[in-house]
């Protein structure tokens, strides 16, 4: 059993030269590639990890964006429906319930298997999905569909984050897994593009076509492209590992299973509070809209400095200043009044909480015991799925009473709170 560290680690310098665990750099169609290699072999194969990175990347990319697709169009082939919004909004809270639920047992799954046919599994469920759409047209199968879709997008980036992480260098984890999160953004702006031009001019079933093809084009990749995908389970893996709450027993993971979720969460409540506070303070849709494209620019500026960023710093004292930061961030959006103002503020936010997820992510990988890296990243999907469907419903509650700028001086306060606990653990 590998050892339990007793404190996360962060990214030192000395550790640029060490390598990950050897890499089993396959194609499902030749199993004799799913073999260890010697240094001397893994030395030349990482003059290709660049391009191992790209289309690993490319494959989990395709699977993500369907998620992002299903939320936009899925709603509306719903109201067209005539089904009621509150019928909408169940169907909305399965995108993260049933990920919820599974993610954990996925995520032992992937420790057991390896990640091949766990990321082949996971653009089945979606391209699944969409097909019970073309065959049952009708309002109560959109419930199965969001539920299919949410849990192959999360399944997919539970696989694609152990890829990735095995991909070179210890020290170049971080800015892989940051690389990870920027592609994510790309495909979860042209997902829903393509979905809702496909949905405005041909109707719901062509729109759930364009997002099974994505599934099934993540799927054919997996057969021609050379990817780190593999069939080799965890280092260390036993038969038999312990329960789940064990890992919650390790203050390190504990720490940042909990801050990453704190991130993650930070970034996906911000379109729900810039759409408020903008009408609040009377700017139009469209202003709003600006605004949250600003506060992406900042999420990708950010991620794509990860690598700079972790040479220079420790991943403990980045992720304390993103926290510190974003809750001062939040505690001032609400005194900003005017579209310049809260432009520039989103632009803040956006690289200051983007930066949170890769390295938070980059530090669980570190802190859980070896066999069981997909499990604690399973976890983390959990954790995180559970607070992206409580938070806006508790925030939202707040708002409702107290107005939209106590609901983000709560949030700040949540972030606050969570930046002193790392610094506890100091």
């Amino acid at each position: 059993m590998a050892a339990l560290p007793a404190t996360a680690p962060g990214f030192p310098r000395a550790a640029a030269t060490a390598k990950a665990p050897p890499i089993h750099r396959n194609n499902p169609r030749d199993e004799s590639k799913v073999t260890a290699q010697t240094p001397e072999q893994d030395g030349k194969a990482r003059h290709g990890d660049g391009l191992l990175l790209v289309d690993t990347i490319l494959i989990s990319g395709l699977n993500n964006a369907t998620l992002a697709s299903a939320r936009l169009v899925l709603p509306m082939i719903a109201l067209g429906l005539h089904v009621g919004t509150a019928q909408v909004g169940i169907m909305a809270a399965l995108f993260t319930l049933v990920p919820m639920i599974f993610s954990v047992g996925f995520g032992r799954w992937v420790d057991r298997t390896g990640t091949l046919v766990p990321i082949l599994s996971a653009s089945g469920l979606i391209l699944l999905a969409s097909l019970l759409f073309e065959v049952f047209p009708a309002a109560p199968v959109l419930y199965a569909v969001a539920g299919l879709i949410g849990a192959g997008a999360v399944f997919s980036h539970v696989a694609a984050a152990r890829a990735v992480g095995e991909i070179g260098a210890i020290a170049d984890r971080p800015r892989n897994l940051g690389y990870l999160v920027v592609a994510y953004s790309v495909f979860q702006f042209l997902g829903p593009m393509v979905a809702g031009l496909a949905y405005q001019f041909w109707g719901a079933a062509a729109a759930l076509f364009s997002i099974g093809a994505s599934a099934l084009l993540a799927a054919l990749l997996v057969f021609v492209l050379p990817h780190n995908f593999d069939r080799s389970p965890s280092a260390g893996r036993t038969d038999r590992p312990g329960p789940t709450t064990e890992l919650l027993r390790i203050p390190a993971l504990r720490q940042w299973l909990i801050i990453s979720a704190v991130f993650s969460s930070a970034q996906t409540i911000y379109p729900f509070i810039i759409s408020l506070h903008a009408l609040e303070v009377g700017l139009s849709p469209a202003a709003a809209g600006l605004m949250l494209g600003a506060f992406a620019i900042g999420t990708a500026i950010s991620r794509l400095s990860v690598g700079m960023i972790t040479r220079r710093f420790s991943g403990n004292a980045i992720s304390r200043l993103a926290l510190i930061g974003g809750a001062l961030g939040y505690a001032l959006l609400p005194l900003a009044r005017d579209f310049a103002a809260l432009s520039v503020l989103s632009l803040v936010l956006g690289v200051i909480i983007g930066i949170g997820v890769p390295i938070a992510l980059a530090l669980i990988y570190g802190a859980a015991p070896e066999r069981r890296v997909n499990e604690a990243i399973g976890l983390c999907m959990a954790i995180t799925n559970f607070l992206q469907t409580a938070t806006p419903l508790l925030l939202g509650f707040l708002a409702s009473g107290l107005g939209s700028g106590a609901m983000t001086w709560a949030l700040a306060l949540g972030m606050a709170a969570s930046s002193a606990l790392t610094l506890a653990r100091r």
